[in-house]
């Protein structure tokens, strides 16, 4: 019946022939959108009761969550895949995205965009995998138990644990929460699964039972040893149990995306492959995650996406070895809840290393953060983006940081007259 099938979960975006699933969310109930979803289109609603529609058009489960999940897990089980699930307070997209670019989209299928959650994977298996070799599964979490939901719907043969720091904390519960949320994923690993892990202490007194490579920064099985920028390029040198290896980056890659790197060499190794190194050396960072462009001269750095205090510590930084001057546009860092003012004032402290900030406060939880190198508070951003472009000179850096739902974009967008990073 659903052989080949698409599945949708907002009736807006119902088509001819598609699948529609019902979800009861927090706001509202998909249930009161199958008539619209049909009549877009849809050959078949997936529900959890009646509705006012033809019988016929109507598939009846217990739970439609529970329905998308299932359906996922069992394409995934009749194509079996190698599955790599990576998570981590930071670095997940950056990450899943170089594994992918090394193999190319033949042999690898990549959950898209943030289609990481208990919704986005199973939906991103069922319409995007079409039987690939491998499966590199990015794996979100907000509150322990989310990453242990994900396994279910994709067990890993390769559990890849980036960090765990303070982001979503508020969700979470603390940062102690976190840590246990995060460690589910190598928690929940196949058998005969191998994870590889952060040389975090907190991380590996945890594990001890389990089979783990570690890496890290001087440190781990595989371990970034040094880095330099030349022009618009990075030069990073690893040491791993195949031997030392050097890899020049046509592109700025921050400290933590370098870290990285010495997981994505041990997620080949495990595996059994040959990573082209000449093909990693290709990897341009995703808009939005720490990507560095040249304008007029001044490095610029796209890293709107989101924020955390330990991403916000990596991009200084950085920003800091890259221009004469190093400047930043900030917003609020979201989801910290009891913890937000608290987090707000150890931004402050992180960003007295720069020459100048100017904030963006739309949401004024920044508002809660003292910083000696404000220039500018502002929520409009015509206003910064003067106050920018009378302040930068050929050589400095900007960095424009915040959480996705301040919309940093806006401000970077006008900055660049129109035109994306």
């Amino acid at each position: 019946m659903f052989e080949n099938a698409k599945f949708v979960i907002d009736s807006r975006e119902a088509f001819d022939g598609c699948v529609f699933v019902a979800l009861k969310g927090e706001k509202t109930d998909g249930h009161l959108y199958v008539r619209q979803a049909l009549e877009k289109g849809a050959s078949l609603a997936v529900v959890e009761r009646d509705v006012d529609v033809p019988k016929e058009k109507l598939y009846l489960v217990k739970d439609t969550r529970y329905f998308l999940q299932q359906m996922a897990a069992q394409k995934l089980a009749m194509y079996d895949p190698q599955i790599v699930g990576i998570t981590g307070s930071n670095g997940k997209t950056t990450t899943k995205e170089m594994i992918h670019h090394c193999l190319g989209k033949e042999l690898a299928f990549r959950n898209p965009g943030n289609l990481n959650t208990e919704i986005g994977l199973p939906l991103s298996i069922l319409n995007d995998y079409h039987g690939q070799p491998y499966a590199i599964l990015e794996m979100a979490m907000n509150k322990p138990g989310d990453i242990s939901t994900l396994c279910r719907i994709a067990r890993p043969h390769v559990s890849v644990l980036l960090n765990v720091g303070t982001a979503h904390r508020g969700v979470a519960g603390g940062d102690e929460q976190i840590l246990r949320g995060k460690l589910e994923i190598v928690e929940n690993m196949r058998e005969d699964g191998i994870a590889i892990v952060h040389s975090d202490p907190r991380i590996l007194e945890k594990i001890k039972e389990k089979k783990f490579l570690t890496f890290g920064f001087y440190s781990g099985d595989y371990k970034l040893v040094s880095y330099k920028y030349e022009e618009f390029s990075t030069i990073a040198h690893y040491e791993t149990p195949e031997g030392k290896k050097k890899v020049r980056f046509s592109a700025i890659l921050n400290l933590g995306q370098l870290v990285n790197v010495a997981a994505v060499l041990a997620v080949f190794d495990v595996l059994g492959l040959d990573v082209d190194l000449s093909k990693l050396e290709t990897f341009i960072p995703v808009d939005g995650r720490f990507k560095v462009i040249k304008v007029d001269d001044v490095y610029v750095v796209d890293d709107t996406y989101n924020a955390s205090l330990e991403s916000f510590r990596i991009a200084v930084e950085t920003l800091k070895k890259l221009g004469k001057r190093a400047y930043a546009v900030v917003g609020s860092i979201k989801e910290q809840g009891i913890y937000s003012e608290q987090t707000h004032r150890q931004l402050g402290r992180i960003l007295e290393q720069l020459d100048g900030v100017l904030v963006y406060n739309i949401d004024h939880e920044i508002d809660a953060m003292e910083c000696s190198k404000i220039i500018l508070k502002s929520d409009e951003p015509k206003a910064i983006v003067e106050q920018l472009r009378n302040l930068l000179e050929p050589k400095d850096a900007v960095l424009f940081k915040a959480s996705r739902a301040v919309g940093m974009e806006k401000v970077l967008e006008l900055f660049l007259g129109g035109k994306k990073a």
